[in-house]
């Protein structure tokens, strides 16, 4: 067969090739319908609201006031957070509520503005804030790339990517931010000025005991304990009465009116313009929705790399506690079309100058609490939110800060994780701990980013240097004169060994598993008289390696020379994968064998997977079947035996030498 017609016959029988046409086929067969499906699963409205029962109206309608209602004390108190004028954060609160009746999976999460994702942008203003933009663009610009992220995630549903984010750092990370968000109340309710930072605050706090404004401390800590007393009643008592039920869910809102009407009546008849108010007002200015303009380019390029922590962090919140109370009241969600809501809304939500937005806790807890029956509830609160913005304006004037300050403050302490918890962290295990801490302390006197980024970093960089550096189990006994039982039938002889890889053979840790398990065969097995000879005959001037094994033999507490080597058996049973890399290794190991026990010297293995085993064969590693094989036709394979069960790889003796071939090298005699 010439050149071409070789060339032909591999081309055509080329895997790599064969598996991509045959993929490609499927796929463009699959094409039209599954794009049809795909677009389908992003408006969910389509499926559930022709199933509505009309009976379910009257819950949905009490629950969409309820949030709605809700959402203005929030709106207002988390815009503060973000350091932008209050009129955004209510601008927040209307869109995505109007987007989740079309494209939400869960019929209880309440979204809108957070006070995570408020600290967050709060910080990315503080840093881009002195370049000339002000603070309302930049949170537009947020929330454009907090948008951006996440519609990339769930179109191509890499939502999975989340999961790198675990719940002890998450835990420690959001714990720092709730401390953070209510050291940063402290002047709004103390009347005060404090500079930046943790550190910074806590020492200015103390020092100014002495400047604190009594009527403004008594608006802000009145309005906690009102908010407590009015939270501790319905838990006390809410199942027993609805009206007490109503009073603690509407407690935000009630305290709201109740402050602002107190700060009108003592505040009117003041000339603000020369004269400063009892207490600092919020001086809400509220004209309607905004016209819609699109945040700058240059701004966009200019936050979208700082966005990515508040995405993770408003990505992962929200997706949490839509699962949980999935969990809780007995459906499913979908988490890649979650993430598509997110971005949509997120993103047109920017055109209207407000802050990021996501799931929200309280909020949720309160919707699911009312008895909500579908997302139709979003059309109601974001209605209650429309009215606010154009017929509340003359009220939201007045709202003392302090207020806003103590709704914040009742509403962000409940994240704050207990110390049990982080113990509990201890006493399982000391990776998570440390990762927990970090995104605890780090975050706290540092930055959100540095927290979150660094705590990941740990994580991930442990896990990879742990699959790196993992450790293969040796089945044999500890010393060859006590062998042990593998698979409940024979033992293992003292010339053979048995290694079994606990995880995929792959580049980052396929030549630290070799290295282990040809260490453990240098350590309880010597090599062939011939071996020996050669080594002597071919002797370099390097004997590290011979050193190597002394001490590896002292450390064993091996005095005379061991067994010969025979047999090495790999149990590749928990082996899921292997690639290039892994094969290599692999390979090095079965000629170091070889040159280490003799040509005779065997790598049998056991439990292959068929998808490892193909990767065997198309890397040109020949694999035969034990019991296909005849022992005459044994000898002319190049490749090697696969066995059933380890038991009968160290039980087949074909080709083995026999005992009188042992050798002494503390007598120097064979």
């Amino acid at each position: 067969m010439g050149f071409f017609g070789r060339a032909r016959e591999s081309v055509s029988n080329d895997h790599t090739l064969l598996r991509a046409k045959r993929d490609g086929a499927r796929v463009a067969r699959a094409l039209p319908s599954a794009t049809g499906n795909y677009l389908l699963e992003k408006v969910p409205v389509i499926h559930w609201l022709p199933k509505y029962n009309p009976r379910w109206l009257l819950n949905d309608t009490l629950a969409g006031i309820t949030v709605g209602v809700l959402l203005i004390p929030q709106g207002l108190a988390y815009a503060k957070i973000a350091t932008i004028p209050g009129e955004y954060g209510l601008m927040s609160c209307w869109l995505p509520n109007f987007l989740y009746f079309i494209m939400g999976t869960s019929k209880d999460l309440s979204t809108g503005p957070t006070s995570l994702l408020g600290l967050l942008t709060a910080e990315i203003i503080r840093d881009v804030g002195s370049e000339g933009f002000t603070p309302q663009a930049i949170s537009s610009a947020v929330a454009m790339s907090v948008g951006i992220y996440a519609l990339i995630i769930g179109l191509l549903k890499l939502g999975f990517l989340l999961e790198f984010v675990s719940i002890p750092v998450l835990n420690g990370f959001i714990s720092a931010v709730g401390i953070v968000i209510m050291l940063g109340q402290i002047p709004s309710l103390f009347g005060v000025k404090v500079g930046t930072g943790t550190a910074t605050i806590i020492h200015d706090l103390f020092s100014q005991i002495p400047d604190f404004k009594g009527p403004t401390v008594g608006v802000g800590l009145g309005g906690i304990v009102l908010l407590v007393a009015m939270q501790k009643m319905g838990q006390r008592w809410g199942k027993k009465s609805k009206i007490i039920w109503l009073v603690a869910l509407a407690r935000s809102a009630i305290v709201l009116v109740l402050f602002t009407g107190i700060s009108y009546g003592v505040n009117k008849n003041i000339d603000l313009e020369n004269d400063d108010p009892v207490w600092e007002l919020s001086k809400v200015k509220s004209n309607g929705i905004a016209t819609p303009m699109m945040p700058p380019p240059s701004l966009v390029s200019k936050v979208f790399p700082r966005a990515i922590a508040p995405f993770l962090a408003g990505a992962i919140e929200h997706l949490a506690i839509a699962k949980g109370f999935a969990r809780k009241n007995g459906y499913v969600i979908d988490p890649a079309q979650e993430l598509v809501y997110l971005g949509a809304t997120n993103f047109f939500n920017s055109f209207f100058s407000v802050m990021s937005v996501g799931g929200a806790m309280s909020r949720t807890a309160v919707n699911s609490d009312t008895g909500v029956k579908s997302p139709v509830y979003g059309l109601v609160a974001g209605g209650v939110v429309v009215l606010s913005i154009f017929f509340l304006s003359p009220a939201l004037f007045w709202i003392p800060k302090a207020t806003l300050a103590a709704i914040i403050v009742v509403a962000v302490w409940h994240v704050v994780s207990p110390p049990k918890v982080f113990y509990a962290y201890w006493k399982t295990s000391l990776v998570d701990f440390v990762a927990s801490m970090l995104g605890f302390w780090v975050t706290l006197f540092v930055s959100t980013e540095i927290g979150i980024a660094s705590a990941v970093g740990f994580q991930l960089v442990y896990q990879i240097l742990y699959t790196a550096f993992s450790r293969v189990r040796r089945i044999n006994s500890l010393s060859w004169k006590q062998p042990v039982y593998v698979d409940g039938a024979s033992s293992v002889p003292p010339d053979a060994q048995v290694f079994k890889p606990h995880q995929s053979l792959i580049f980052f840790n396929a030549f630290s598993i070799k290295e282990q398990c040809f260490d453990i065969v240098q350590t309880y097995n010597s090599g062939t008289v011939v071996t020996l000879q050669a080594q002597k005959a071919d002797r370099n001037w390097s004997v590290s390696g011979q050193r190597r094994v002394a001490q590896l033999r002292k450390r064993a507490e091996i005095v005379q020379e061991p067994f010969p080597i025979q047999i090495v058996v790999l149990d590749m049973a928990m082996v899921a994968t292997i690639d290039t890399t892994g094969l290599v290794a692999l390979k090095d190991f079965k000629v170091d064998l070889e040159k280490f026990g003799g040509p005779t010297t065997e790598l049998r293995f056991v439990g292959i997977h068929d998808g490892v085993r193909e990767k065997f064969e198309r890397f040109g590693w020949d694999l035969y079947d034990e019991d296909r094989v005849s022992p005459e036709a044994r000898s002319s394979i190049k490749g090697s035996l696969v066995y059933r069960s380890v038991t009968d790889a160290v039980s087949d003796r074909s080709g083995v030498q026999g005992p009188a071939e042992i050798m002494v090298v503390g007598n120097e005699k064979v």
